[in-house]
């Protein structure tokens, strides 16, 4: 444990929190939380100010409180740092930039997800001013991914990669035997590629097995349905719970539309499992193929189920190594302590 060093600037974080059930935690919730928890245990003072809509009655209180708490504290604080989604960006960053810059605070962002690109360029001509805004006025911007940096340092040459990250959890050590037990962690949805999940399952043999587990957010996907897969829904996880069903599988599988560096992937990586997932360019960054995992096309059921059958007793052991020691580059702590030296020398 570390002490407290009054080196470390004061810092008001803004980012999602636990909402009461945390079977519904979002990975950008989980995400903000893990950076509280390393500010915690190295002794960095710092207040958290709620941004996550689900624990407010909408939209609109949850503007008001957040905005409230920001402009009641921002005197005790040296640094603001917001932690959000593209609404995060577009709704609250202008107004926290605004203040900050108006009471001599300087602001740090980081952006979660890796569509922001997309959200920029579709955006109307509103939208985009206050993108640029917000990016161009920041002392330090972080993006997820790689791919993001680069293309948003055209607004601001302090911008910086801080990916997707986990803690290790005590006790877990790459894995061996491989009996074909996949698993599903994530929203039952058809982003998701939770459909073509579900169709592959249909055709795998009778030797493997396959667990779905995620909260659903499309009514089609009941137990009853999936069970017509040849596979089974076991409910939704809390965060806690989510390690142990990573360890109690072999291989997690994700068949992904659309997605960022997945905090599940992470997760897998954290306990030394493989994945199956969908050759997205945010993905393709962090699962290196046939090493750490089996990257196939999006929306193909037929590359997804040949996928499947690429892991096997021979190749398993160095995947589920490789997987393991992927994780040293996602390691919580390590980013965070990068993240405070880049603020402490902020003038």
């Amino acid at each position: 444990m570390e002490t407290k060093q009054k080196m470390h600037k004061k810092i008001m974080l803004i980012g999602p929190m636990y909402a009461k059930d945390m079977r519904n935690a979002g990975g950008v919730t989980v995400l903000f939380e893990q950076m509280l928890e390393d500010l915690r245990e190295l002794g960095v003072e710092h207040l958290p100010v709620n941004s996550n809509k689900n624990c407010y009655s909408g939209i609109a209180e949850t503007f008001f409180v957040v905005m409230k708490t920001f402009l009641t504290n921002i005197r005790r604080y040296d640094h603001v740092s917001l932690h959000g989604t593209a609404n995060h960006y577009i709704m609250i960053a202008p107004f926290v930039i605004f203040f900050a810059k108006m009471f001599g605070k300087t602001v740090s962002l980081r952006k979660f997800a890796g569509n922001f690109n997309e959200i920029y360029e579709n955006g109307g001509a509103v939208k985009k001013a206050l993108i640029r805004y917000v990016l161009k006025n920041a002392d330090l911007s972080y993006f997820e991914t790689k791919y993001l940096v680069e293309y948003f340092q055209k607004f601001n040459p302090h911008t910086y990669w801080f990916p997707n990250v986990r803690r290790r959890p005590k006790g877990v050590a790459p894995k061996s035997d491989f009996k074909r037990r996949f698993v599903y962690i994530s929203h039952l949805k058809d982003e998701k590629g939770t459909q073509e999940l579900l169709e592959a399952c249909k055709r795998l043999d009778d030797s493997f097995d396959v667990t779905i587990y995620g909260p659903v957010h499309e009514e089609k996907y009941t137990p009853e349905y999936i069970a017509k897969y040849n596979t089974r829904y076991a409910g939704p996880l809390t965060p806690a719970e989510v390690v142990e069903k990573l360890k109690e599988a072999d291989v997690l599988v994700l068949p992904s539309h659309r997605e960022g560096y997945p905090g599940i992937v992470i997760e897998a990586f954290s306990v030394g499992r493989p994945v199956l997932v969908t050759n997205l360019p945010a993905i393709a960054e962090i699962v290196e193929e046939g090493k750490t995992g089996v990257l196939v096309e999006p929306k193909n059921v037929d590359a997804l189920v040949e996928g499947f059958y690429r892991f096997d007793e021979k190749n398993y052991a160095a995947m589920s190594q490789n997987a393991y020691n992927a994780f040293d580059a996602f390691d919580s702590l390590p980013q965070t302590k990068r993240f405070l030296k880049m603020v402490d020398a902020l003038s």
